[in-house]
């Protein structure tokens, strides 16, 4: 007896790569989320600035830091100098990895170390934990599969390949002309939805594309912060000994 579900199936798949060129195929989740990072992270170093204004409730404050990064593989190293508000100011944070983190607080002229569990508060009152802001390389904590593909837009899915990644999933929502991210939904345990970042008013400057406008909202603490770029400067030279403790101080 003929399968005709089977038939119909083979027909599919034989028209398909009748209209794809010799040797082509579609492109995978892996691919696309490959092309995304390789987008996000096409520089050496990065010196940059910016506004965080940040509401919760009735409430506002306003952040400015300088942030400078060195891509190191699976991690970006970053050194945060904070100018603004007033009694902040002079407050530095050096990440080195996600399991080590310092702070320098003027007030105490000590170096302490930001304990893991701290990466899961907001960075220095802001809707953002410290996890979030060198979340760059997506690939060696995710795994991607699809979930929409339109004219404009993708749409992944990515799942944690271990307890180290820093959320169980991310629906990452990219621009398909560039390969940036335009939203990032991030969900707890149980596909609980905590926080969404939106970034736009993409400038490109020498193959990379930075957003000029971050928004994240942190939807369990009902706290949003936007993040205004006031300058930026791709792979300036930076002092050797600029990513160490000893420079806190």
């Amino acid at each position: 007896m003929l399968n005709f579900a089977r038939i119909a199936a083979a027909i599919a798949a034989f028209s398909l790569s009748m209209l794809l060129p010799s040797g082509a195929r579609a492109e995978s989740a892996e691919d696309s989320l490959a092309k995304v990072e390789k987008s996000l992270n096409n520089w050496k170093t990065l010196d940059s600035q910016f506004a965080i204004t940040t509401k919760s409730g009735s409430s506002s404050a306003v952040l400015k830091l300088r942030n400078r990064m060195q891509n190191k593989g699976a991690y970006n190293k970053q050194f945060v100098d904070i100018s603004e508000p007033a009694d902040m100011a002079g407050t530095k944070v050096l990440t080195k990895s996600p399991e080590k983190m310092y702070i320098y607080l003027p007030s105490f002229k000590k170096v302490r170390r930001i304990a893991s569990h701290m990466n899961e508060q907001g960075f220095l009152g802001t809707a953002l934990a410290s996890k979030d802001m060198t979340l760059t390389h997506y690939g060696a904590s995710f795994t991607a599969t699809l979930i929409t593909d339109s004219a404009s837009e993708l749409e992944l899915k990515l799942v944690a390949k271990n307890e180290k990644a820093p959320y169980p999933r991310l629906d990452l929502s990219i621009d398909k002309a560039r390969m940036v991210p335009v939203r990032v939904k991030f969900y707890g345990e149980g596909d609980k939805h905590l926080k969404t970042e939106t970034r736009s008013d993409y400038v490109c400057e020498g193959g990379y594309c930075l957003p000029k406008v971050i928004e994240m909202v942190d939807h369990s603490k009902g706290v949003a912060s936007t993040l205004k770029l006031l300058s930026f400067k791709i792979n300036p030279e930076l002092d050797k000994g600029l990513f160490s403790k000893r420079n806190l101080k």
